[in-house]
């Protein structure tokens, strides 16, 4: 499940209410929403105390120009070692608008990310890195207290390019809402291209962002996402028409399904999903 329109207050006790069901619980760094390492640091704690501490936080995602990579590094590799095996790392371009808004818009947005990946990488693994590159600059910067295990980098990105570039460098790659089946499969073919390029074996996991709605579509109101009217959505009049489109994604060869609730009771459709849809999925 993914929290996204949940004031951050609300969001710990929300979360504590689902981890028991739920593998992953994904928070979203959305500018004007929430900070992403506040909010995931304080529903590992909770989840910890409440005794589910073994559900999984993801950060989706971290904006590259949003985010100083040794600071991003820091950040990370603190929750991994106060929280070991419970953090998956989403990073991504960001979306060029909203980079805009605070300063921080790019000429070459691939290039910053590029930048921006390695460097975590090589800092969160305990190298001592530098980096003179167009955007990152690092001077022998060195973590004295590295994870033991390093997390995959994931990265949000959604562009032919940004995918094969994803093949190339990332350990996965996330989907944000929009992808049904047949553009998942696009997706996979430009990440396999930047897999070949870089001659990768190693398994490429694949999460895949889905908003959906079960009720009366006529209680909608405008789309809920945040970008652009999405390609794809799951909207069914009842639980048996939506675990089937679940289901058709889920099938179309991805490692986790993250479901985003939207309608006019967010809630509402939140605990629909834990009682009564995500319990038939497989």
């Amino acid at each position: 499940m993914i929290l996204r329109e949940t004031p951050p207050e609300d969001e710990v006790a929300l979360a504590v209410a689902l981890a028991p069901h739920v593998d992953e619980i994904w928070i979203v760094e959305d500018l004007e929403y929430a900070g992403g390492i506040s909010q995931i640091a304080a529903i590992l704690e909770a989840t910890k105390a409440a005794g589910h501490g073994e559900v999984v936080v993801g950060h989706g995602i971290a904006p590259a120009p949003f985010r100083n990579a040794a600071a991003l590094a820091m950040e990370w590799a603190t929750i991994c070692r106060m929280y070991p095996g419970r953090l998956r790392c989403g990073i991504g371009h960001g979306l060029q608008s909203w980079m805009g808004e605070i300063g921080e818009s790019v000429e070459s947005p691939l290039g910053l990310f590029r930048e921006t990946l390695e460097s975590v990488r090589s800092v969160m693994s305990g190298a001592r890195t530098t980096v003179d590159g167009r955007y990152v600059k690092l001077d022998g910067v060195e973590l004295k207290f590295p994870p033991a295990d390093l997390p995959g980098l994931l990265s949000g990105v959604t562009g032919p390019r940004s995918l094969q570039l994803s093949g190339e460098i990332a350990d996965g790659t996330i989907l944000s809402e929009g992808f049904g089946p047949e553009k998942i499969a696009w997706a996979k073919s430009h990440i396999d291209r930047g897999r070949e390029a870089a001659a990768r074996t190693d398994h490429h996991d694949l999460t895949v962002f889905v908003g959906f709605y079960c009720g009366d579509p006529a209680l909608l109101g405008p789309p809920p996402d945040l970008f652009e009217p999405p390609e794809f959505e799951v909207v069914g009049p009842d639980v048996d028409s939506v675990v089937g489109e679940l289901q058709a994604l889920a099938d179309a060869g991805v490692d986790s399904l993250c479901l985003i609730a939207f309608g006019p009771d967010p809630v509402q459709q939140v605990e629909l999903a834990r009682t009564e849809i995500w319990p038939r999925l497989t």
